[in-house]
């Protein structure tokens, strides 16, 4: 599981206002030679090069803005992987690209696209049901975003439609878990960072494998539930609930089984599941409301109960090794 990360070598470079009507006018308007291929994999369709991009599109009559990061030598006629991270509540997408995840260094050696979407409102937020901030409180249409998100990434992307994952950290993770129930048809895998499940019904159209990685001692985001010392004044789902959730969403039987451990992680896995939807649940010993193995914690209010950040796990490789071993099986 221990890997070395290559150094960052993206470009960035800023494309505003790009919106989806405009780039779904240049792409093919038959389906792709492979239902399993985005339509950007027709020549001359994918728009995003090497490098992070930052664009939009309006949805729901909002203007939604997002990063776009390609990795070096990914051409756009070859289909790739595609991973959605959603960043904290308060936080936003480059934060989670450049001050916490440093997921993209994974994405460029492994050759997969990486997108960031930015939540609403002055402190943006994410509509996870049960939590958080004005984007819950006005029900902002988070699901039908990603899903248009979605199109958009179809027409300008060259990707597997099989292998789109979702990510994130505290808020941008109990989204996550919502995007698991009710855009399954879209989503092969979540790996939710330090946020646990907060829909008050789900029923995913498919098993959806499923990664949490969680603090033992997340003030923010209590193991055990309850009212954390964040600003959300949420009731959060404990995290043997969400466990236990996806468990009997995924029809496993078996376990928990170790999967794997690095230094202060203790994965373990629910297997025997309906579709080979196995449920790992990753345990940071002490760890607090953080990206485990990523940048110094940056954007989170203090808090003298929550536990230390992680420098011994990587979550990062972690949920990749977890999602590329979990593609849907066809699209």
């Amino acid at each position: 599981m221990s890997r070395l990360t290559a150094p960052r070598l993206a470009v960035s470079f800023a494309l505003v206002g790009l919106s989806a009507a405009g780039c779904a006018s240049d792409a093919p308007s038959g389906p792709p030679l492979d239902p399993n291929e985005s339509l950007g994999c027709a020549e001359g369709a994918a728009l995003y090069g090497a490098g992070t991009t930052t664009a939009s599109i309006e949805h729901d009559g909002l203007t939604r803005t997002f990063r776009v990061h390609v990795p070096p030598g990914v051409d756009g006629s070859t289909p790739v992987p595609i991973v959605l991270m959603f960043h904290g509540g308060g936080g936003s997408g480059q934060q989670l690209e450049n001050a916490s995840s440093q997921m993209d260094q994974v994405a460029d050696r492994e050759g997969f696209i990486t997108v960031y979407p930015d939540g609403t409102g002055s402190i943006r937020t994410w509509n996870g049901g049960g939590c958080c901030g004005s984007a819950a409180a006005s029900n902002v249409d988070d699901v039908g975003f990603v899903d248009a998100l979605l199109d958009h990434l179809g027409t300008t992307t060259c990707h597997d439609r099989r292998r789109v994952y979702a990510s994130g950290m505290s808020n941008g993770a109990i989204l996550s878990h919502r995007l698991g129930c009710e855009l399954a048809d879209r989503i092969a895998a979540i790996a939710p960072v330090s946020g646990t499940d907060m829909t008050a019904s789900c029923t995913p159209s498919r098993p959806v494998p499923t990664m949490q990685i969680h603090g033992t001692e997340d003030g923010h985001v209590p193991w055990d539930g309850g009212v954390g010392c964040g600003p959300s004044m949420a009731s959060f789902t404990s995290v043997p609930t969400t466990i236990d959730r996806w468990r009997t969403r995924n029809a496993c039987s078996s376990g928990p089984t170790a999967y794997f451990a690095q230094g202060d992680g203790q994965c373990d896995a629910y297997g025997a599941c309906a579709g080979a939807a196995d449920v790992v649940l990753c345990a940071i010993d002490g760890g607090g409301h953080s990206w485990p193995g990523g940048a110094p914690n940056v954007g989170v209010v203090d808090c003298p109960a929550d536990g230390a950040q992680s420098t011994t796990f990587d979550a990062s490789e972690a949920i990749w090794s977890f999602f590329d071993a979990h593609p849907r099986a066809s699209f």
